[in-house]
């Protein structure tokens, strides 16, 4: 999942926990597909292992970091439309730095809920 965002765009703090979901794998006729974020340790109640967040070279992507979706909505319209997918309700914990977009967040730690 790639994280589009501007040159200008800065990273923030949550003020408070940031209520966000998250796909972990998706199917399409049975056969599950692998997603990155399956590499990953998801444990309802416990945060991840923290990541750092860097822009590429031109300054509007992000690829590292936890991508999550800011409502359900969006996360059941992402781009793998007609596959079937596993949503997740996350939280992004106060006090952890994040990018946000119109639809989305990435962020250096989350937690499943």
């Amino acid at each position: 999942m790639c994280f589009q965002t501007t040159v200008s765009a800065r990273a923030k703090i949550a003020k408070t926990d940031i209520e966000c979901w998250k796909i972990l794998y998706t199917e399409l006729n049975g056969e599950k597909y692998e997603s990155p974020c399956e590499y990953f340790h998801y444990l309802p109640g416990y945060a991840t292992k923290r990541v750092i967040i860097k822009k590429d070279n031109q300054g509007t992507k992000i690829n590292e970091g936890y991508h999550s979706f800011k409502t359900e909505y969006f996360a059941k319209i992402d781009w793998l439309f007609g596959f079937r997918k596993k949503i997740y309700k996350m939280k992004i914990p106060a006090g952890t730095r994040y990018f946000e977009n119109d639809t989305e967040y990435v962020s250096e730690t989350i937690i499943m809920l």
